[in-house]
């Protein structure tokens, strides 16, 4: 979007378009594989533009991974469409939010997952807790770098 200012709606209503990466998908497989893919891939990112807005772009990464949790609940038919709303609603999330130069990022030591999410739970933010969820569900050490720079960027409530 040509200016990130204003609320929400503001935003939302500046995007005028979106990349039509899963346009095309109607095998239920490749959605769901395509859906992994967009989780990991939204999540990675948040480690090194989370600094854009760190609570609005938790959504970007949050939002597939819900969608992508449902699926086994859902009719075949319904998994291509499920990523198409998905991918819509995490890149008009980056568009709106994301900025426009990354940021270096390397997580303070080395820690087991169990580790990052104990500190997200102390750290008490639910988008942080979400991220971090998030973050396990990808499970490598680019994913819990994402969900550190959460904790890091994000005020704590507890």
């Amino acid at each position: 979007i040509a200016a990130r200012e204003g609320g929400f709606p503001d935003r939302l209503g500046r995007v005028t378009g979106l990349p039509r990466w899963a346009a095309a998908v109607t095998d239920p497989h490749e959605a769901r594989r395509r859906l992994t893919e967009l989780v990991r891939a939204a999540t990675h990112r948040y480690a090194t533009h989370g600094h854009g807005e760190e609570t609005m772009l938790v959504h970007a990464a949050t939002a597939p991974n819900a969608v992508l949790r449902t699926l086994p609940a859902l009719p075949p038919g319904l998994w291509a469409p499920s990523l198409r709303a998905a991918w819509t609603a995490s890149a008009a999330v980056t568009a709106m939010y994301a900025p426009d130069t990354p940021v270096a990022y390397t997580p303070p030591g080395t820690l087991i997952p169990e580790e990052v999410f104990e500190r997200a739970l102390s750290h008490g933010d639910e988008h942080v807790i979400k991220l971090t969820d998030t973050a396990l569900d990808v499970g490598d050490e680019q994913a819990l770098t994402a969900a550190l720079r959460s904790i890091e960027l994000s005020e704590p409530l507890v």
